[in-house]
């Protein structure tokens, strides 16, 4: 038996058969002997089962079968899971070369910590490959915010599952930001520079899909600022801006925030950016108007300013023609 701690690896599938065998294979060579990979397909059509065959001496466990989403995909990997950290790693992202080894090393120099992350190369899309930029200010703040690192490259112990529970399979796009508010609330996180993954941006990912999320994250901060007290201000700016979802539930706390308002503001910034990338000028302007009455120092230093005048006096076609210019 290796005195290595062991890492489950969770890889939700559905029709990625382009994609997934570059994923396999890249867990497959990471050389860290005590690594479990759990593939839950969501009963692909494609080649991707074949794939998954071909490889199955390489693959701990796997199955192809109809399920309710991502969410539930994860979730019944992380039922199956036995190792003492956990992720998922989609099926068309791919870990870069000896990652598991460089997460041991980091939970073991820092024994308080639950949850680790690192940075990706961003490429697909015909796009140049480029880095993840490191957060390097108010990283508290942006943890209830938003996701300040690519999910690819975060790893966290699962130990805690037991305490926070395991992904809402109601969210089908926030789920791992909700996931992250819970941790944020209740333990230890590490930023890391390495680069940990390849995260692929492609037509089919979700993480085009930009407004579906800014509506789930609204659901899940709305319940964050119920959970913690003295937040009336940051909700009346929510309730003000359309964003806030009424109701009861709240999240367990442990942890309390430092600067919610802060935080609200990185909120509104975020959702903003979310609008304004799908040019939604009206509502990208409105909410930039609101952050400049909540926080007008904080409208000029995160230049909020600018995305206020472009979505004011510029159009939707020259916006798409700037980004074809500056995007690539």
């Amino acid at each position: 038996m290796s005195s290595l701690p062991k890492i489950s690896i969770i890889t939700p599938s559905y029709n990625q058969g382009q994609y997934i065998e570059e994923c396999i294979l890249s867990v497959k060579n990471q050389n860290y002997e005590n690594a479990e990979h759990i593939i839950i397909d969501g009963g692909s059509t494609d080649n991707t089962v074949d794939i998954i065959k071909k490889y199955a001496e390489h693959i701990t466990y796997w199955v192809s079968e109809k399920d309710g989403g991502q969410s539930e995909a994860i979730n019944k990997g992380m039922k199956l899971a036995t190792g003492d950290i956990v992720t998922w790693l989609n099926s068309d992202d791919a870990y870069l070369p000896n990652t598991l080894t460089r997460v041991v090393d980091l939970f073991e120099k820092n024994p308080n910590t639950k949850l680790i992350h690192g940075n990706s190369i961003l490429f697909g899309m015909g796009k140049k490959e480029r880095f993840t930029q490191s957060v390097s200010k108010n990283l508290q703040e942006k943890y209830l915010a938003f996701i300040p690192f690519p999910q690819p490259s975060s790893f966290f112990k699962k130990e805690i599952l037991n305490t926070i529970g395991m992904l809402d399979e109601s969210l089908h796009y926030g789920m791992d930001y909700d996931l992250l508010v819970r941790i944020a609330l209740n333990y230890s996180i590490l930023q890391t520079k390495e680069v940990f993954s390849k995260y692929r941006i492609h037509a089919e990912s979700k993480t085009v899909q930009g407004l579906n999320f800014a509506k789930e994250w609204s659901i899940i901060y709305s319940k964050l600022l119920r959970s913690v007290p003295n937040t009336s201000a940051e909700s009346d700016i929510m309730e003000k801006a359309g964003l806030y979802n009424k109701g009861k539930d709240k999240y367990d706390v442990s942890k309390y925030p430092d600067n919610i308002k802060l935080s609200t503001l990185y909120f509104l910034n975020t959702q903003m950016h979310y609008y304004y990338d799908a040019l939604d000028l009206s509502k990208t302007a409105e909410l930039a108007e609101l952050i400049k009455e909540f926080d007008p120092e904080f409208y000029f230093q995160e230049r909020v300013n600018q995305v206020f005048k472009k979505s004011k006096y510029l159009n939707p076609s020259l916006i798409n023609l700037l980004r074809h210019f500056t995007r690539k």
